[in-house]
């Protein structure tokens, strides 16, 4: 076996490595989870309520509902704190692991001699320049206990999301045009990624101050809108490793 294809072998083993991984980073969260705070917040709010007439008829009644009520309350801004953690911890996660996966498919290219190397090479670049900043999900989950941070962090957590996968979509443009130039059978096209809607977070602000429900659908969209990409992703990540697995038993 000649070096460029031990080195091709390893290197798409990595990348099998990487792949198997997002069994892991990718997080899809499960849709309910992120209103279940609100849930807790609503219920601990109405027993605070009663509890509060329940004082004027039986007082030790109305405190034992005030004491209930504030810990529900608490329960629930608890909860909302593990879910911003897991957020933004799934956003480092993936942003992580698929920078690792897309630099190994950048060198397997150029191992392989892709006519196109040097575009994936350069388009690399620019997702790296998207990927390499990591965000603490420990301290931003903290400091949504500051009035509006959080709008803050729901403004990240979309933006990041929509340029990585914009930057992520040219860079599989490049790659699904070598391979199906290489591989015949190849069909994949780029229209059938999921990309991240780029949604308005000034907009999205007002309707919720308006309307006070609205932030219900943006917490929705801050769940669903990764958990397609990841869904999508998922389905891309397997058909490249069958592709250049191809590739390289023909060699």
């Amino acid at each position: 076996m000649s070096y460029e294809k031990e080195r091709a072998e390893a290197l798409l083993r990595r990348a099998e490595e990487l792949v198997e991984e997002s069994r892991k980073t990718d997080y899809r969260m499960n849709i309910v989870i992120p209103f279940i705070p609100t849930i807790f917040i609503v219920i601990g709010a109405i027993i605070l309520f009663i509890g509060l007439f329940t004082l004027f008829i039986e007082f030790q009644a109305g405190i034992s509902m005030l004491g209930t009520g504030f810990a529900i309350i608490i329960i629930g801004f608890i909860i909302n704190l593990y879910v911003i953690y897991k957020w933004v911890e799934r956003r480092n996660e993936h942003f992580r692991r698929t920078l690792s996966l897309f630099e190994t498919i950048a060198e397997l290219a150029e191992v392989l001699k892709f006519r196109r190397s040097y575009a994936i090479k350069s388009r690399l670049n620019e997702f790296r320049e998207v990927n390499s900043r990591m965000r603490s999900a420990l301290a931003n989950a903290i400091l949504t206990i500051v009035p509006f941070y959080v709008y803050y962090v729901y403004h990240f957590l979309n933006k990041d999301f929509v340029s990585h996968s914009e930057k992520e979509k040219l860079l599989l443009i490049e790659i699904f045009d070598e391979l199906r130039e290489r591989l015949p059978g190849f069909t994949r096209r780029v229209e059938e990624f999921a990309t991240v809607p780029d949604r308005s977070t000034f907009l999205y602000i007002i309707l919720t101050i308006v309307t006070g429900f609205f932030i219900l659908y943006w917490v929705y969209t801050l769940t669903k809108d990764p958990n397609k990409h990841f869904e999508s992703h998922g389905i891309i990540e397997r058909e490249l490793i069958a592709a250049f697995r191809e590739i390289l038993t023909k060699l």
